[in-house]
């Protein structure tokens, strides 16, 4: 094999070295769902060890108010949110023992210690899953009625809007309760850019029914899924990325030692045919 075929053998191997350096280090993205994904850079890193939250919280800091930052592990302070007033948390993450979640609104991460979460459909369902049933009865109500009101959760205080000539087939009751009026509500959880909402299917157009379960003041949140330390991934990203770089050096090197070792021109032969 003459030099330049040993070039070009290790130009190759360098090349499938690097590609699979890189198919180490890139997260797989290809399969995961089309989502409008926060410009920010602490979420582009650590998109694999953050969880979506999808909660409203109101401010509770100790100082009267919360921080916005640019990233858990930044100082760059975007603003500052009053205590009183209300924010919608999209992610949360765990990065170095503290919980943290993005607000679309100020583009950057509020320590959730420093809020209090609000009843919605989530905490409802919590207290009631036991109660849920598969529902396979029909939409008669619904058709008669041509409106529909929509509710964040049974037995809330207020609706969120109505919805005029309704048509039952653009939409999908995930699971079903029943109140103790004998009234049964639908879950569903997209309709016409309305997310997890409850239908009263008995009563659909009735604005005036009693509140009998009103929203309980806002409590301290209570993660219910587990996150992963992000802080601690960092330190394990940096130490493998340093051996990653050790690894194409060396191999470089392997290369270059083995090519000077075994490669002779063969010189005797191109005299015997000169």
């Amino acid at each position: 094999m003459d030099r330049r075929s040993y070039r070009t053998v290790l130009i190759r191997i360098f090349i499938v070295f690097i590609l699979i350096t890189l198919q180490l280090t890139i997260p797989i993205t290809a399969l995961a769902d089309v989502l409008v994904e926060p410009n920010n850079d602490f979420y582009q890193r650590h998109r694999s060890d953050i969880a979506f939250l999808g909660r409203s919280f109101i401010e509770n800091g100790t100082d009267g108010y919360a921080l916005v930052m640019n990233a858990p592990d930044s100082r760059r302070e975007k603003g500052r949110i009053q205590n009183g007033e209300q924010v919608y948390l999209e992610y949360s993450c765990l990065y170095d023992g503290e919980f943290w979640g993005f607000t679309y609104e100020y583009s950057g991460w509020i320590r959730i210690d420093q809020l209090l979460v609000l009843y919605d459909h989530i905490a409802f369902a919590e207290e009631h899953m036991e109660e849920f049933y598969q529902y396979d009865g029909d939409f008669a109500a619904i058709e008669e009625a041509g409106d529909v009101i929509v509710w964040p959760w049974p037995g809330a205080e207020t609706s969120i809007r109505t919805f005029e000539d309704f048509d039952t087939e653009s939409f999908h009751v995930l699971h079903a309760y029943k109140d103790k009026e004998g009234r049964q509500w639908g879950f569903v959880t997209y309709l016409y850019a309305q997310r997890n909402i409850w239908i009263c299917l008995d009563d659909p157009i009735n604005s005036d029914i009693a509140a009998f379960n009103p929203a309980p003041p806002p409590m301290p949140w209570i993660p219910d899924a587990e996150h992963v330390n992000i802080a601690e991934t960092d330190n394990f990203d940096y130490r493998m990325l340093i051996l990653i770089i050790a690894l194409v050096v060396a191999l470089v090197v392997g290369v270059v030692v083995l090519i000077k070792v075994f490669w002779k021109p063969k010189k005797a032969n191109i005299d015997e045919q000169q």
